[in-house]
């Protein structure tokens, strides 16, 4: 449970960031074929909060200025 909830204000903490930097805020499925990067390892990283990524209305969405480790 503490899991759940730590991943949630994870996300959440991600959302107000990156919406306080004023970044602009794409899909992360356009980022993803934008940078022609693998959509599963992207995907799963923001389902586990490694990456910057947050969901609205069940869409996964991303700053347009993140840059993904190599």
């Amino acid at each position: 449970m503490g899991k759940i909830v730590a991943l949630a204000l994870l996300e959440s903490l991600n959302k107000r960031i990156t919406y306080l930097k004023g970044e602009r805020i794409v899909r992360l499925s356009d980022y993803i074929k934008q940078h022609k990067l693998s959509a599963p390892k992207l995907t799963n990283a923001a389902k586990r909060q490694a990456i910057p990524a947050f969901r609205e209305k069940e869409i996964w969405k991303i700053s347009q200025t993140y840059k993904p480790e190599k």
